[in-house]
Formats: structure tokens, C-alpha cells, sequence
């Protein structure tokens, strides 16, 4: 085999795949959220520009969120993330309670309705209840940015105690900065999204 010379950094390949999967997620959910202001006439529609702003600070805040839980779950033991998991998973249907859903047709239908916005929220915010959503959304990132940084502590804590503390390649102060610092420019974009680029702002 002829050897080139020339040496690609490990990060390259794992992490352009990972980053395509960012960018697939958040622009199902742009699409998601273009739709269903199509369908509902009393809706402002979204531009190209505030669709693109819109696809900036989900894929900001979606990828630093499934990143710290990844790092989070290939460093500790299983069992850790489960727990993790089901215990924020089981806040977030009590919040979704909290907040009145009124979907279904019946309970058991409305508590399975809860359980999947859960999940969901688990990952990335959206709106479910009529009203502002200002207050909500600043609990829900407020929640999410202590838990992310609570995942990445543990995470940095138990990856020290290792001999090769990185990932991909990259020193893991480097991974800790970009994960924390990701989300908080997201959500500097989600800000200057809905101050300036909101459909109701550009109408």
C-alpha cells in the first residue's frame, strides 16, 4: 500500500457524518415548522432568510444537546444515562401536564400525547400550549443548559481519569468549550430570531 504522507485528522470523517446528522435533524424540524404555518391561514409565513436563521439556532442548540448526551453515555455506565433519562423524561411529562394539553380524545390518549412531547423535549423545544411562549421557552433552555453542563462536568470528571482524555482526536477542553459554547451562541440566534426575523416581525 502507498502511504501519501498526508495524515487527516480522526475528527474529520466521524465528525463530518455527525455534523450532516445535525443538520438533517434541524432541517426536518425547520421544514415541520414551515408546514404548519402553511396550514393555518391566520399564520404569518416564514421567509427563506428567517427559515435559514430558524435552521442556524435549532442545529446550534439540537447539536451540543444529543453531543453531551453521547459523550455523557460512551464514558459512564449505562446504567447512569438511563437514569438520566427517565427521571428528566418523567419532569418533562409533569410539565407538559402542567400545561393543559388538551389534544386527545381521551386520558389515556392525552397522557401518551404528554409522554411523546416529552420525549421530544428531551432533545429540542417547541411550543403546545396557546399563549406566549416566552416564559416557557426560558424555563425550558434555562433547565437544558444546566443539564447539559451537568452532563459535560460528569463527563470531563470521569474522561481525567482516563490516559487519553479526548475524543475524535480533540483535546477534551476543546470538546467542553465548543459543546457549552454552541448552545449559548444558539441561543444569542434564537434571540435575534425572534426579536428581528419572527414571520409576525417580518409581516
Amino acid at each position: 500500500m502507498i502511504n501519501s504522507g498526508l495524515h487527516v485528522p480522526v475528527f474529520f470523517p466521524a465528525g463530518l457524518k455527525t455534523l450532516g446528522s445535525f443538520a438533517t435533524i434541524s432541517i426536518s424540524v425547520v421544514m415541520y415548522h414551515r408546514s404548519m404555518r402553511s396550514f393555518q391561514t391566520d399564520k404569518n409565513q416564514m421567509t427563506w432568510t428567517s427559515s435559514l436563521v430558524y435552521f442556524l439556532w435549532n442545529f446550534l442548540l439540537i447539536a451540543p444537546r444529543v453531543a453531551a448526551i453521547a459523550l455523557f453515555a460512551s464514558t459512564l455506565p449505562l446504567g447512569m444515562i438511563a437514569v438520566h433519562f427517565i427521571c428528566l423524561w418523567l419532569a418533562l411529562i409533569f410539565w407538559a401536564w402542567r400545561q393543559e394539553t388538551d389534544f386527545m380524545d381521551s386520558p389515556c390518549g392525552e397522557w401518551l400525547y404528554r409522554a411523546t412531547i416529552a420525549l421530544i423535549w428531551y432533545f429540542s423545544w417547541f411550543n403546545v400550549s396557546q399563549g406566549g411562549s416566552r416564559r416557557r421557552s426560558i424555563i425550558y433552555h434555562s433547565m437544558i443548559a444546566v443539564d447539559i453542563m451537568l452532563l459535560l462536568g460528569l463527563w470531563w470528571w470521569w474522561r481525567h481519569s482516563d490516559q487519553d482524555p479526548s475524543i475524535f482526536g480533540m483535546p477534551a477542553l476543546a470538546v467542553f468549550i465548543s459543546v457549552g459554547g454552541s448552545y449559548t451562541v444558539g441561543i444569542m440566534v434564537m434571540i435575534a430570531y425572534y426579536k428581528i426575523l419572527h414571520p409576525n416581525k417580518t409581516a
